[in-house]
């Protein structure tokens, strides 16, 4: 019997953990983890981590989507979690740079609309879309140091 023949999800169901453990030159590399799946999945880039999640959703079939997703192609998708690599697991000593939890309440729209809660910030936030969404995690991460030529040509003069 699976979770979405029961019509109602557990409530700690709804939220995941990601754990950022790399972040260089705006690639998330981490772990997911959601009691759906039951054990952390390793992701090497965002785009890994967004499609783990939108899959889980399907098949718990919540929150449901209001629109369905359209493909290029007629064969159906492979579920993302099947292909994952342990080998991009974190060390076990190896920290976390940030953790979050991340609710999805509605998706709507072709997106997602939620709660994104920074652990080590002790923020929580709403967005309203998953690139919404992206970008607070960005902003909760490190970020590079601009060399002074690379610059923007209008920031040079409100440096000093």
């Amino acid at each position: 019997m699976s979770i979405a023949s029961l019509k109602a999800v557990p409530e700690d169901m709804r939220t995941s953990i990601i754990r950022i453990h790399g972040y260089r030159d705006k690639n998330l590399q981490g772990t997911f983890y959601n009691l759906y799946y039951g054990e952390e999945i390793a992701f090497g880039n965002l785009t890994r981590l967004l499609l783990l999640m939108e899959d889980m959703m399907d098949e718990m079939e919540c929150p449901q989507a209001s629109v369905r997703s359209r493909r290029f192609g007629a064969g159906r998708k492979n579920a993302e979690r099947v292909s994952i690599a342990k080998e991009l697991l974190p060390k076990p000593d190896q920290e976390a740079i940030a953790t979050f939890a991340v609710k999805v309440l509605f998706r709507q729209g072709a997106s997602w609309q939620g709660k994104l809660a920074w652990t080590e910030g002790k923020t929580e936030v709403a967005f309203r879309s998953a690139l919404e969404m992206v970008k607070l995690m960005d902003s909760a991460l490190p970020q590079p140091e601009l060399k002074s030529e690379e610059r923007a040509p209008g920031e040079a003069a409100h440096a000093g």
